[in-house]
């Protein structure tokens, strides 16, 4: 459609209402935007985090609700090294859709660098609670953080013990 077209007062007031997204106010359709989440998620597999986070900041832009997008994003995030970002987008994306278990394995590998033990395990075991059959390498990989973090844990409450 035309701008003209999308950019009608009772367009303008739904976005405003928080009915419509930015994207459908410029009339982007859905399959547009996931063309374009596909082809950043090329550039982030070829590393090209920079170019990537530039796709996934205006896909988030144009649809905040989408926790794809804000998941996606914040995988860039945690390759940029923006941790405190990656948190949040990660956090967005789960409360959007608590059934992805990308996001919860994500943010419980930064919550255990932050030394946030207990959010960190409530993120693996929810993860875990979503692929009970182990088929996802995200599951797979929120198993062994659980039981490295278990271990360790155990480690630090024997060596205390033993002071």
């Amino acid at each position: 459609p035309k701008l003209e077209d999308s950019f009608t007062a009772k367009n303008v007031e739904k976005f405003i209402l928080g009915e419509l997204t930015w994207g459908q106010l410029l009339g982007m359709t859905m399959e547009e935007t996931y063309n374009i989440a596909e082809y950043g998620y090329s550039l982030y597999k070829e590393a090209r985090y920079h170019d990537a986070r530039t796709l996934f900041e205006g896909l988030v832009l144009c649809n905040p609700y989408d926790a794809y997008f804000h998941s996606m994003l914040g995988a860039v995030y945690q390759q940029l090294d923006m941790k405190d970002e990656a948190l949040e987008e990660y956090t967005i994306a789960i409360d959007l859709d608590d059934e992805n278990l990308h996001p919860h394995v994500n943010r419980a590998e930064l919550l255990l660098q932050k030394g946030q033990f207990d959010k960190a395990l409530d993120d693996l075991k929810r993860a875990i609670e979503l692929d009970p059959q182990c088929k996802n390498e995200a599951s797979i990989r929120a198993r062994a953080l659980a039981e490295a973090t278990a271990k360790a844990l155990d480690e630090i409450s024997k060596a205390i013990v033993r002071q």
